[in-house]
């Protein structure tokens, strides 16, 4: 074997390596390659060495397949430290149109050149560089397509993943045994059958995969919409409360309306007796009733006081101790879904503790703005409930949306229970 065909053989394990290296990033990966070029630079010459090593110059051997397979999974997993399942998933769709245009290739140059398929697969000649020059090329032309067209993040379905999985391992050891029983019944028609075999192989792994990208499209915008009928939902739930608020207040200013001329009418008589019971009694009402909450901006006020309304109606004590900065990033209707939304599961959270209470807390410390809710709950917790419709109404739909608002401002969300309490923690860059 002479230097040059080592150059050859090198050079296409490297760029059969880089590719699927890029490949696979076009999934696994939103942002452009980045620094992970210089390590898929390195780790593709490196691989590339060992395999050329082993590789005897048969580029149809079995054992050189399942190698070269192995170690493109493992450096995907290094590389990209994704799922498991994509990174064994990606190499095999990947392994299958690299095996396909190979072959094809191969077989499609055998028979322009009226030489023997198996002899450019297996020795050293200068057709088979030309079929290494042709098959990368074409490689690259693919790849660099499915880039293009795909760049953006895509979400995968894991069942499938499991079945793309499946079908790709499967054409892949379909490809080699039809190479196989070529090698035993060679003839120009059984030639022609697999060019036309590989090629549809190359298809309907493209379409599969296109299928997959389509399903999880799907599926990323179904989300999406049930995001937004969310949003849409705890919106008007805010408005709703919020007319509630002004309701309450327009009811007050009404009320004291009537005070001031039951007062007036009781010292126009001189009653003096009179006015100390009636202020009396209104000052027992007032004990009674909600203080009105000023956290520096009207709407939270609106919903922070409907809110505690709500909580002390159904036994529940709410303690407030807001206030929002003047220069605040958070929109209102941000704000209103996000302290809607979680004092809403506070609530339906609380009920059933023997003493049951909600404390809020919303202030500014150094650049962050920092909402705190601390409420009872004395049950078993899990921070992905899911399972039961009880479960799902204290953290379900609400808190995804939460989430959403959050990562929206670049902020941190967390939820633990410490004790007897759920402490929920919003932390908002401000």
């Amino acid at each position: 074997m002479t230097t040059f065909f080592w150059i050859i053989e090198y050079i296409a394990s490297f760029i059969e390596i880089f590719m699927c290296c890029v490949f696979c990033g076009t999934f696994l990966v939103k942002e452009e390659f980045g620094d992970r070029k210089y390590l898929a630079f390195a780790g593709a010459a490196l691989s590339a060495l060992l395999i050329t090593g082993l590789n005897k110059i048969e580029i149809f051997s079995v054992f050189n397949s399942i190698f070269v397979l192995f170690v493109i999974i493992l450096f995907q997993l290094f590389l990209y430290k994704a799922k498991i399942g994509l990174c064994i998933v990606l190499p095999l769709i990947y392994a299958v149109i690299l095996a396909a245009i190979d072959f094809a290739v191969s077989y499609f140059t055998a028979l322009i050149l009226q030489v023997d398929a198996n002899y450019l697969l297996n020795h050293q000649n200068f057709s088979r560089v030309l079929c290494i020059l042709m098959s990368k090329f074409l490689l690259i032309l693919t790849v660099v397509t499915i880039r293009k067209l795909l760049r953006k993040s895509i979400i995968f379905i894991k069942k499938y993943i499991v079945i793309m999985c499946i079908y790709s391992a499967f054409l892949l050891v379909s490809l080699h045994i039809m190479v196989e029983l070529n090698i035993k019944n060679r003839s120009p028609e059984t030639e022609l059958f697999l060019v036309i075999f590989f090629i549809t192989s190359i298809s309907i792994e493209l379409l599969v995969l296109y299928f997959i990208i389509k399903t999880g499209e799907s599926y990323e915008q179904q989300q999406k919409n049930e995001l937004i009928d969310m949003k849409n939902t705890m919106l008007q739930k805010s408005l709703d409360e919020t007319e509630q608020a002004f309701q309450l207040w327009r009811r007050s200013v009404h009320d004291y309306k009537n005070h001031v001329i039951a007062l007036r009418q009781l010292a126009a008589d001189e009653n003096m007796e009179g006015i100390k019971e009636y202020l009396n009694c209104e000052n027992e009402l007032i004990q009674k009733k909600m203080f009105y909450i000023k956290t520096g901006n009207s709407v939270v006020d609106a919903i922070v006081n409907t809110k505690q309304r709500l909580s002390e109606e159904k036994g529940i004590t709410f303690i407030v101790n807001a206030a929002i900065p003047k220069k605040c990033c958070v929109r209102e209707i941000d704000m209103s879904n996000i302290l809607g939304n979680l004092i809403d599961n506070a609530m339906e959270a609380s009920q059933g503790e023997e003493e049951p209470y909600i404390d809020l807390t919303i202030r500014q410390e150094k650049i962050f703005l920092v909402i705190k809710i601390i409420n009872q709950y004395s049950r078993d917790f899990s921070k992905n409930l899911k399972t039961t419709k009880k479960k799902q109404k204290f953290h379900g739909i609400g808190i995804r949306s939460v989430k959403s608002i959050v990562t929206k401002y670049e902020g941190e969300f967390s939820i633990d229970k410490k004790g007897t309490e759920v402490v929920v923690k919003i932390l908002i860059p401000n």
